[in-house]
């Protein structure tokens, strides 16, 4: 079974909740959640966490400091990591800015149970 470390960072404790049922649920893959946050401030306490976290899921809207802000900030603090932006927000012009800012891919919330896990898969064989 092939072991993929996972970061989660909403503000919204029930998405995170789904979010881990979706993982549970992959056959083949082991999700290991290594932390979760429901906030930016403060992300660099999770910085031991950097050798090991193979994925970062990041919702874009958050108190204090959105997602579309905090890409650079994540990949400040954990270069090796990918950074998969999993949103409600259904608009082209966010979903590009993501990804020009350095996020690898961009998931619907209502898309998460079909579309997660390949994201995190095909992120984590580049």
């Amino acid at each position: 079974m092939k072991s993929i470390n996972v970061a989660l960072i909403d503000d919204n404790a029930i998405c995170r909740e789904l979010l881990k049922m979706v993982l549970r649920a992959v056959p083949d893959y082991e999700f290991n959640i290594l932390f979760e946050a429901e906030s930016l401030v403060g992300i660099e306490e999770n910085a031991d966490f950097q050798d090991e976290l193979d994925v970062i899921l990041l919702d874009i809207m958050m108190p204090e400091i959105d997602g579309v802000t905090g890409i650079p900030i994540l990949q400040n603090l954990f270069p090796s990591s990918s950074i998969i932006m999993v949103s409600d927000v259904e608009n082209p012009e966010v979903k590009q800015n993501c990804i020009d800012r350095g996020a690898t891919s961009y998931v619907i919330k209502n898309t998460v149970q079909s579309k997660l896990a390949a994201e995190i898969i095909a992120n984590c064989n580049n």
